[in-house]
């Protein structure tokens, strides 16, 4: 990887920030339909959870690998100072 300059490092850092963000964003959503939910019948409540746990675990992850990617690989394009 090469070393960025000074504007394009901040450009990525807030790229990565940003989606850290989507990531939160869609969990909390996920988690206030799961909260809020109204079903007519236990099948539709169960189809219905599995479905956001699977939308949680995903945002989650989603966040984990971008947070992950945004601290090991800063050595690599941050420049110094």
């Amino acid at each position: 990887m090469k070393v960025l300059d000074q504007a394009q490092a901040a450009r990525r850092t807030k790229i990565l920030r940003l989606n850290i963000l989507l990531g939160f964003i869609v969990l909390i959503a996920t988690f206030l339909l799961m909260v809020t939910g109204e079903y007519s019948s236990i099948a539709e409540r169960k189809a219905a959870d599995s479905m956001y746990n699977l939308i949680l675990i995903g945002s989650v992850l989603y966040m984990a690998g971008v947070w992950f990617f945004c601290n090991f690989t800063k050595p690599f394009w941050k420049p110094d100072k």
